[in-house]
């Protein structure tokens, strides 16, 4: 995870990174901004949690400062039971972690005697927690063979068996809900599920490798079906990207078609009638969509096309199901938008707005005026879209926006709407909103920018890991991450304090525009200290 500094070369200035890894839960959780300051002549004391660079990992930790002796520094994580190995010399330690940003929310990491205190209660709490398991584990044990709790859960709470097709093979995972509770060890032929979840579940009923085999087969041969099936009635939509991707979408049967349809009237996408696909160009992506009334089969993950030799066959849920065409007007939005971050992109919970053929983000939650804003503009502004924005890398490597459509208009019968994706303009800034009793703009460094845009891409992305390992969903957070990172230093980020009634648009005018050249990004990026540009894996246990 690279650190992202606004601050250039100043000396004690504050960078931030990301946290990932178990080892600082409940202090520091996935996917929470870590905001840093450096010690330089600051003394270092027990009960700081700090990052530090590992000898024996070789990467950036982070962990807290347990004991301080002229032989080193001992750490530990506040979810650990044994100390780090081997002790630090005090120039290893690059920083004392004193908040962690999720979205705008700002939480102080105690320091010193009361994070000495912290750590101490909090280690408390793990020996007891790690004591008591086996005392429970007899009881939990007899439940969960003897099937008596799952025997009485009603049908519709139980949890249920699906396949995932991910990284060329089929996977056998256990939902709950939405919650990916168990998984099935391919090499060591038996079921995983987390605890206390297998209470819930009749063990024996679970199928096993036989029963994996012959579904997986079925998957096989349903997929390859799908994506050899003539598209019905030979039509086509078409979505070209400013990353230089190139899309056609068909339906595969009748009932994905009218799916499809409304995806492309949604997204204005141009249609093509005949045998042949209507474009090809040196990207191109294929994507065939099915719906399969099987939800055991189905394939709920997003999938990556370059990844499959750039065909992508989507099975859906017919529209009748939970959430109706909304779940799967999102789910096929989410191939288009990660295939993206994969280029370099990145999907924003934020609108978009346009003046003299220049775009701008505004970026907030839900309830900080977005759409109330967007409706505000007057021309010569045009408002694209109120809800989310889809940042793409040009071949150039300059950073161009695209609208993209509110799907939640189409949800419970909702008006639904148009909106024109592929009409990208270039991005010059990014204002995070915050209501406030009179407008006025103010600047933040690319650290700060990423980690309030941090939560909002998580809200804009909260689908796509969905059927994804936990190793999985964290490499797709922390590409996300990178290529934010990467937005951050180019694109100017901003502080909007934005009141109900003022003119908030002429802060945005006289605000510093971004220049989305290469030329500066490559010079932007030479710029910044080496020690600021380096990957992180904090939080390692």
């Amino acid at each position: 995870m690279p650190i992202q500094t606004d601050s250039g070369s100043i000396p004690g200035a504050v960078f931030f990174a990301a946290y990932a890894g178990p080892s600082m839960n409940p202090t520091l959780r996935e996917p929470e901004i870590m905001e840093i300051l450096p010690y330089d002549t600051r003394p270092l004391r027990v009960g700081d949690v700090v990052l530090f660079l590992s000898p024996e990992a070789h990467q950036p930790v982070v962990h807290r400062i347990v004991r301080v002796t002229p032989a080193g520094i001992s750490t530990l994580g506040d979810n650990n039971t044994h100390q780090d190995e081997p002790l630090l010399h005090p120039r290893s330690i690059k920083g004392q972690v004193v908040a962690a940003w999720r979205g705008q929310r700002r939480r102080k990491i105690a320091g010193g005697l009361r994070g000495r205190l912290t750590g101490r209660w909090l280690r408390c709490l793990l020996v007891l927690r790690r004591g008591a398991s086996p005392l429970l584990y007899p009881l939990y044990h007899a439940l969960s063979r003897g099937g008596l709790i799952a025997w009485l859960v009603p049908d519709r709470f139980r949890p249920r068996v699906v396949v995932f097709h991910a990284q060329g093979r089929d996977q056998f995972q256990l939902l709950l809900g939405r919650r990916v509770i168990g998984r099935y060890d391919d090499y060591r032929h038996r079921w995983q599920i987390q605890r206390p979840f297998h209470v819930l579940v009749g063990g024996r009923a679970l199928p096993r490798q036989q029963d994996k085999t012959r579904l997986s087969r079925r998957v096989s041969i349903e997929r390859r079906r799908t994506v050899g099936h003539p598209p019905t009635r030979e039509v086509w939509h078409s979505l070209a990207l400013a990353d230089g991707s190139h899309w056609t979408i068909a339906a595969g049967d009748e009932e994905a078609a009218s799916i499809v349809a409304q995806l492309g009237c949604a997204m204005q996408l141009p249609k093509t009638t005949g045998e042949t696909e209507p474009f090809q160009h040196s990207n191109p992506c294929r994507l065939v969509v099915t719906v399969d009334a099987h939800t055991s089969v189905a394939d709920c993950y997003v999938p990556l096309a370059s990844g499959n030799d750039g065909v992508v066959a989507c099975i859906l849920s017919p529209c009748d199901s939970w959430g109706g065409p909304y779940v799967n007007l999102v789910r096929l939005s989410l191939i288009f938008a990660r295939e993206a971050q994969a280029r370099g992109g990145v999907l924003i919970h934020g609108a978009l707005a346009e003046r003299d053929g220049n775009g701008v983000i505004l970026v907030g939650p839900g309830g900080t005026g977005k759409t109330t804003a967007s409706n505000r503009l007057p021309a010569p502004w045009r408002s694209l879209c109120d809800d989310t924005t889809l940042v793409v890398r040009d071949p150039h490597g300059n950073y161009q926006a695209h609208p993209w459509p509110t799907w939640s208009r189409f949800q419970d019968g909702g008006p639904g709407g148009t909106w024109d994706v592929q009409n990208a303009v270039p991005l010059k800034g990014i204002f995070i909103l915050a209501q406030a009793v009179e407008d006025r703009v103010e600047q933040v460094g690319p650290g700060q920018a990423v980690s309030l845009l941090v939560e909002g891409v998580r809200q804009a992305s909260m689908f796509m890991p969905l059927g994804l390992f936990r190793d999985e969903v964290r490499t797709l957070y922390l590409e996300a991450f990178n290529n934010l990172c990467a937005l951050a230093r180019i694109v100017p980020a901003h502080m909007l304090h934005i009141s109900l009634t003022g003119p908030f648009w002429q802060e945005i005018e006289r605000a510093p525009k971004g220049d989305t050249r290469a030329e500066t990004q490559e010079t932007s990026v030479k710029n910044q200290p080496e020690s600021k540009l380096r990957s992180v894996e904090s939080g390692s246990g």
